[in-house]
C-alpha cells in the first residue's frame, strides 16, 4: 500500500546502524558472552541478528519517520509499530528463512523463540524511545532555531524601516541653511546656484525611500552620498573632495540606511580633507573602503574623530546581524572600513 505524501528516506549511512543494531542486539541478549562460542558459530550468530532485526529495524524506523512526518500515524503507534514488526518478523518470518543459508543448531525450540521475542522487545523499545527521544529533540532545536532566526530577521526589518523614515526626515535647520546658500549664490553666481539647487534636490530624492522599500541598497546611498559631495562641492558639479572608485554604476546590494551618509558627511563638512570610497566585495561579503588621501596626516585624523563611529555600527548591525562592521583604522591615513553580508542570491561585481 502506498502512502500519499510518506516516502521513506534512505540514507547512505543507514548499512551501518543495520549492522549496529544487529551487533547490539546479539551482544544485549548474551549470545557470543554466555555460550562460549566459536568464532565461527559468532559470525553466524552476528549474520543472523543482523537480517533478522538489524536490516527489518532501520526499515521500518525509516517508514515510521516519513509516516509521522506525514501525519499518517500518530508518534506512539508508529513507533510501537516497529518494535513489534521488527521482533515479530525477525524472529518468526526472517529467521526460518535463513535457517537453509546459515544453518540452525540442533538445540533450538520453539521455546527459545519465545525467549529471544521476549528479550529482544525490551531491548528495542528501549532503543527505540531513545530514538525517538533524541529525534524530537533535535526537531524542537531545529524549530526553536528557526523561530530565533525569523524572530532576528523581523527585528533587523523592523530596524531597517525605522532607519528609512529617521532617513527621510530631513533636519530643517540644515536644509535652511543650504536654501540660504543657494539665494545668496543666485545674486552673484546664478548658474553655479542651479548647479547647486539641482544637487539639493537630487540629494532629498535619494533621501525618500521607495513606497515598498524594506532597507535601503548600495545604489540608492552611493546616489543620496554623490549628491551631497556635490551639494557641499566649490561649483556643484563634482565631487573634488570625494572620489568615488568604481562606483559609478553601484549595485543594488541591500544596505542599512542612515549610515554611509553620516559617515562621510562629517568629513566632507570638514572642508579641509580628500577622501576615497571604493568598494570590495567576496560572494559572501561587501565591503566599502573610505581612505584618507590628505592634504595633512593631523587634519584628516582631526576630521576622522568626528565621525560618530559606534553610533553608525550599532545601526550597522541592527539591520545586518553581528557580521557586520564598521571599522577605523590610523595606522597612517586614517581608513574607514564598512563591512556587512551580502544575500545569497545577490550576483558578484
Amino acid at each position: 500500500m502506498r502512502w500519499p505524501g510518506a516516502v521513506p528516506s534512505f540514507k547512505p549511512g543507514d548499512l551501518g546502524w543495520m549492522l549496529l543494531v544487529g551487533a547490539a542486539t546479539l551482544v544485549a541478549n548474551g549470545t557470543p558472552l554466555n555460550n562460549g562460542m566459536s568464532p565461527g558459530a559468532t559470525l553466524d550468530a552476528l549474520a543472523y541478528n543482523v537480517l533478522q532485526f538489524g536490516v527489518p529495524a532501520v526499515l521500518l524506523l525509516r517508514l515510521a519517520d516519513a509516516l509521522v512526518d506525514a501525519g499518517r500515524l500518530p508518534v506512539w503507534l508508529a513507533y510501537a509499530g516497529v518494535v513489534a514488526l521488527t521482533v515479530v518478523g525477525g524472529v518468526w518470518l526472517i529467521a526460518p528463512r535463513l535457517y537453509p543459508l546459515l544453518g540452525k543448531v540442533g538445540w533450538w525450540t520453539w521455546e527459545n523463540d519465545f525467549a529471544l521475542a521476549s528479550t529482544t522487545l525490551i531491548w528495542h523499545g528501549l532503543g527505540v524511545a531513545v530514538y525517538v527521544q533524541l529525534r524530537f529533540s533535535r526537531r524542537a532545536q531545529a524549530r526553536l532555531a528557526t523561530l530565533q532566526d525569523t524572530a532576528a530577521r523581523r527585528e533587523r526589518q523592523l530596524a531597517a524601516t525605522q532607519l528609512l523614515a529617521l532617513q527621510a526626515r530631513v533636519d530643517p535647520a540644515l536644509l535652511s541653511e543650504r536654501l540660504a546658500a543657494i539665494d545668496d549664490e543666485l545674486l552673484h553666481q546664478p548658474q553655479r546656484a542651479q548647479a547647486r539647487l539641482a544637487a539639493l534636490i537630487d540629494w532629498l530624492r535619494a533621501l525618500q525611500p521607495h513606497v515598498e522599500a524594506e532597507v535601503s541598497t548600495l545604489a540608492r546611498e552611493v546616489a543620496a552620498l554623490r549628491a551631497y559631495a556635490r551639494l557641499v562641492g566649490t561649483d556643484a558639479q563634482h565631487t573634488e573632495r570625494l572620489h568615488l572608485a568604481g562606483l559609478g554604476e553601484p549595485p543594488e546590494w541591500p544596505l542599512a540606511p542612515m549610515v554611509l551618509l553620516p559617515l562621510v558627511r562629517p568629513l566632507l563638512d570638514d572642508g579641509t580633507t580628500l577622501w576615497s570610497l571604493s568598494l570590495h566585495a567576496t560572494p559572501a561579503t561587501a565591503e566599502l573602503r573610505l581612505r584618507a588621501l590628505g592634504p595633512d596626516l593631523s587634519l584628516t585624523r582631526l576630521a576622522a574623530g568626528r565621525v560618530p563611529l559606534a553610533e553608525l555600527a550599532q545601526r550597522l548591525r541592527a539591520v545586518h546581524g553581528q557580521a557586520a562592521s564598521l571599522t577605523l583604522t590610523v595606522e597612517d591615513m586614517p581608513l574607514f572600513k564598512l563591512i556587512w553580508p551580502l544575500p545569497a542570491a545577490a550576483p558578484p561585481t
